[in-house]
């Protein structure tokens, strides 16, 4: 999902009423100590994402809007897109601050950027991976072992193999949320090919992970966005003016890698309990 696509909602889940209160307290106190701030929905929602879903932080604006409490700003964009910004309600001089954030929202939005990140991440897990003792069995895989994903135009961005277990693996890089319906296919190609889904994520939403997890996956979260080392500049600007989650990185942390690892040795660990009790009862059956 574009980076500026601010109308980010999950229309297919209900609102868990349990959460708006304490969401709406939160956000409600976010503007009244930052009443000549400027926020927009995704910074909003990455903001608060530990906390409430999207969609949560997401009909709150909402909400404070309809009661007078926030200002809504709708900054429409060339691509026919807009940015949604709010204010406090008794902000009046929050237009200098909107075309600055709306520029900067605009620069890591160009796809050569969001591409840039991409790649940038790709290249580092793979290698810390590498590193690790996991091997790239497959590149941009749509075919693998005899068999050909032709449901869609998807592929899997790797599959990794170590001690013959082998994981197709996706890895998303950016603010926004794999879509439900990407997690969806891939979490199919990698069953199709008979290998374990594997999501490496800068953060997902509760009920994503959990669909994972139904499906014999595994992820990894790594919640702070990569750039590549050439745009320090704009990531030090997008933290200082935006404070979002971003980073230029060299490497991919060891913690993070080695929560992968130990994932795995448990994997292996209950494959060879089950290979040790089929050959016990094969043994005691012939």
């Amino acid at each position: 999902m574009n980076e500026i696509d601010d109308s980010f909602l999950y229309e297919e889940y209900k609102l868990d009423e349990k959460y708006f209160p304490a969401a709406e307290e939160d956000i409600r106190g976010l503007f009244e100590r930052e009443k000549k701030e400027v926020f927009y929905t995704r910074q909003l929602q990455i903001k608060f994402e530990k906390k409430y879903f999207p969609w949560v932080t997401y009909r709150v604006l909402e909400y404070l809007h309809d009661l007078g409490f926030l200002h809504k700003i709708e900054r429409p964009q060339k691509d026919g897109r807009s940015i949604t910004f709010y204010i406090h309600y008794s902000n009046r001089y929050a237009k200098r601050k909107i075309k600055t954030y709306e520029k900067i929202i605009s620069e890591f939005s160009q796809d050569h950027i969001t591409r840039s990140c991409g790649q940038c991440a790709e290249n580092l897990f793979c290698l810390g991976l590498v590193k690790r003792g996991f091997g790239v069995a497959g590149e941009k895989v749509r075919e693998f072992k005899g068999k050909k994903w032709t449901e869609s135009g998807h592929d899997l961005d790797f599959v990794f193999e170590r001690d013959g277990i082998f994981y197709g693996c996706e890895i998303k890089n950016t603010l926004g949320y794999i879509e439900r319906q990407e997690l969806d296919i891939k979490i199919k190609m990698s069953k199709f090919f008979g290998i374990r889904p594997f999501f490496i994520l800068r953060y997902a939403p509760k009920h994503y992970l959990e669909e994972i997890r139904k499906n014999g996956g595994i992820f990894l979260l790594f919640e702070t966005q990569i750039y590549d080392l050439s745009q320090k500049g704009l990531v030090d600007t997008i933290q200082k003016k935006l404070g979002l989650p971003v980073i230029c990185s060299r490497a991919i942390p060891d913690g993070i890698l080695k929560r992968f690892e130990n994932l795995h040795k448990v994997i292996k660990s209950k494959k060879m309990r089950i290979q040790k009790k089929f050959a016990k009862n094969r043994l005691q059956v012939e």
